[in-house]
């Protein structure tokens, strides 16, 4: 044996610690052998434990139904009530005598300007003597969604007067609760479209 391994042996028996104490007989050491290699340790099994669920997970499915509920209200509501209830005034149809002169004058944009109520409208299918007029845009003044008046007569003597026609639709403008007419209101045709727009610019 070379020296330096007699040397490192040395020094290995020295770091031992049990160096000092008896060696074990050779009985004991067999049985305790024969006890490591009979003897079965407890399986332990470990187990993860389960991460909490968050409070945003629990709630996740209700907030769900909840927004699939107001999206089908939303949706159901109006069908089911039809909606507001549009609001309707009555005007009186034109009075036959002129605008104020008894006969009918050039019609002018300033004409229409003044007026205090100007509308386009389109005739309802009603019954009977009253005319239904739902109205699609507005020039001035404050007018309902829907306007009632009495079916004048076209044929006047100063051809003041207005016939209303189903599904046609018309220009009409209003002083004091009363239609005017001489042409101030008419079918919405070219000429007539051409004097309100000059009359209610932009």
């Amino acid at each position: 044996m070379h020296d330096d391994d007699r040397a490192l042996r040395d020094q290995l028996r020295a770091a031992d610690p049990a160096r000092a104490l008896p060696p074990a007989s050779p009985t004991w050491l067999d049985h305790r052998m024969e006890q490591i290699m009979t003897n079965q340790s407890a399986t332990t099994t470990t187990r993860t434990p389960e991460a909490p669920r968050g409070t945003f997970r629990r709630w996740m499915p209700m907030v769900g139904v909840a927004a699939g509920l107001a999206i089908a209200a939303a949706i159901v509501a109006p069908l089911v009530l039809g909606g507001p209830e549009p609001t309707v005034e009555a005007l009186q149809p034109p009075m036959g005598d002129g605008l104020a002169s008894g006969s009918c004058l050039a019609l002018e944009p300033a004409t229409v300007a003044a007026q205090e109520q100007a509308f386009a409208a389109t005739v309802l299918p009603t019954q009977g003597d009253t005319v239904m007029l739902e109205v699609t845009e507005r020039f001035t003044g404050d007018v309902a969604d829907r306007v009632e008046v009495a079916q004048g007569d076209a044929m006047t003597s100063d051809s003041s007067g207005v016939l209303f026609t189903v599904g046609q639709s018309y220009l009409i403008s209003a002083v004091n609760g009363t239609i005017t007419g001489c042409g101030v209101t008419g079918a919405d045709s070219a000429e007539l479209r051409a004097v309100y727009d000059a009359a209610f610019p932009g």
